[in-house]
């Protein structure tokens, strides 16, 4: 290993190391401010609406949020599969039914902001619009290596 390339590798670990350190900074944060939001929207909405219909919001979305987890499991395996049986890579299956998964938990948490985040991402487009965002190639077939392969073996310079 030369100088620039561990020089290189230093530089990676590095940007990788502030990564984690911003995301242990803003996780906390989340954790705080989500059951303060939540809290300022249940007195909000529960003057609005009256208690007993605020109470009976969160108990029938909390139904709804365990029968997205329960039945659209096998939804998603069968779409897999069938993805699968076809030579292609099910990315964007995997990847929507994880976040249809989540949108259940999102559900079945007590809170208006957590129902309104997870009605959001079912939502097909907005849900289609986010794994796209980031960059999740569909379509590509499994069989075979695309682009050029190099094999290299490597004997440690003395």
């Amino acid at each position: 290993m030369s100088i620039n390339d561990s020089v290189r590798v230093n530089i990676i670990n590095d940007s990788v190391r502030v990564n984690i350190m911003n995301l242990k900074k803003v996780i906390p944060v989340f954790l705080l401010l989500i059951p303060i939001i939540e809290i300022i929207l249940f007195i909000e909405i529960g003057s609005i609406i009256g208690s007993f219909n605020t109470i009976l919001t969160i108990f029938g979305t909390a139904m709804v949020g365990i029968y997205i987890i329960k039945y659209n499991a096998a939804t998603y395996m069968s779409e897999i599969r069938n993805k699968l049986m076809n030579g292609l890579r099910p990315d964007q299956e995997i990847l929507s039914g994880i976040i249809v998964f989540i949108c259940g938990v999102f559900l079945l948490l007590p809170g208006f902001l957590t129902d309104f985040i997870g009605l959001l991402f079912l939502y097909k487009p907005i849900r289609l619009l986010s794994i796209r965002k980031h960059d999740v190639p569909s379509g590509r077939r499994t069989n075979g290596p695309k682009g050029r392969v190099i094999d290299v073996d490597h004997n440690k310079d003395k």
